[in-house]
């Protein structure tokens, strides 16, 4: 998920285990007896966590990932780009101890699974708008043609529950029976088929419409959400939880994670207020 200001040097020596996926963040300042912890994070998800044909992992969350890493010298991270059935059958079963992948709060993910409690970032929603529409806001879409959402997703349940306050704003809203790619989504409001986009604006949206030269635009978020990561629940993990957290803490209040934000999103995602 562009102008590299920190580079993954600064942030820690990356040893690439190319065609396996993995690779292995030390700076050495890893402890001798340090404890390996096998860490996932999307593979397909530019700008968000991608990875290359090379093996490369990069991306904000990746890292994130080995700036924490840099802080902890009890820990090594093994990160693995790991799509994302993978990602969740692994960290049920313990095979994975951390995922991250821009995952939402819910009450559900912390019974299951610790979640420190620094977030990792911010999701921003946004509408993707012709360059001359008039639309800003959930309310402009009334009567509006909206691109399908993912059945089930995030961003539909974001839509819902504005409905559900706002019922005097009537949408129409539609599902897609698969996912579909952000290029069409977007080659569809540039075509006129449809008026607005909602989306994450962390999977580079932004170069898709340059790189195709589309005569779109993006809106103010209409919504912002903390991203977390999550760690499998055991007793030696109950430590990786706090450590992590004070890590985050640390690296928000020193600037880090808004360079690295800058760095792949193009501006500063903690700028902004989480909706409530």
């Amino acid at each position: 998920m562009k102008k590299l200001s920190m580079s993954v040097v600064a942030l820690g020596t990356v040893f690439i285990l190319g065609a396996c996926g993995e690779e292995t963040a030390s700076d050495g300042k890893a402890s001798a007896d340090a404890r390996t912890i096998q860490v996932t994070t999307p593979p397909t998800s530019k700008n968000l966590s991608w990875q290359t044909a090379e093996g490369k992992i990069l991306g904000y969350e990746p890292d994130v990932l080995r700036a924490i890493d840099e802080k902890l010298e009890a820990y090594e991270f093994n990160i693995q780009a790991v799509a994302d059935s993978a990602q969740e059958t692994g960290l049920k079963t313990g095979k994975y101890e951390l995922n991250v992948g821009g995952f939402y709060p819910t009450p559900e993910r912390k019974e299951q699974y610790y979640v420190p409690g620094e977030s990792t970032g911010r999701s921003l929603i946004k509408m993707y708008v012709k360059e001359d529409s008039d639309i800003e806001t959930l309310e402009d879409l009334v009567g509006k043609k909206i691109t399908p959402f993912t059945a089930g997703g995030g961003t539909l349940q974001v839509v819902l529950d504005w409905q559900e306050e706002n019922p005097e704003h009537k949408l129409d809203l539609e599902e897609s029976s698969g996912d579909i790619p952000y290029a069409q989504r977007l080659k569809e409001i540039d075509s006129g088929k449809y008026d607005a986009f909602i989306g994450p604006a962390n999977l580079g949206q932004n170069e898709v419409i340059e790189e195709l030269g589309l005569k779109v635009r993006e809106t103010e978020p209409i919504y912002v959400g903390e991203t977390i990561m999550l760690i499998y629940k055991s007793d030696e993990n109950e430590q990786l939880a706090e450590d992590v957290e004070q890590a985050l803490k640390e690296l928000k209040e020193d600037g880090t994670l808004s360079e690295i934000s800058n760095e792949y999103y193009g501006e500063d995602v903690f700028q902004y207020e989480v909706t409530k």
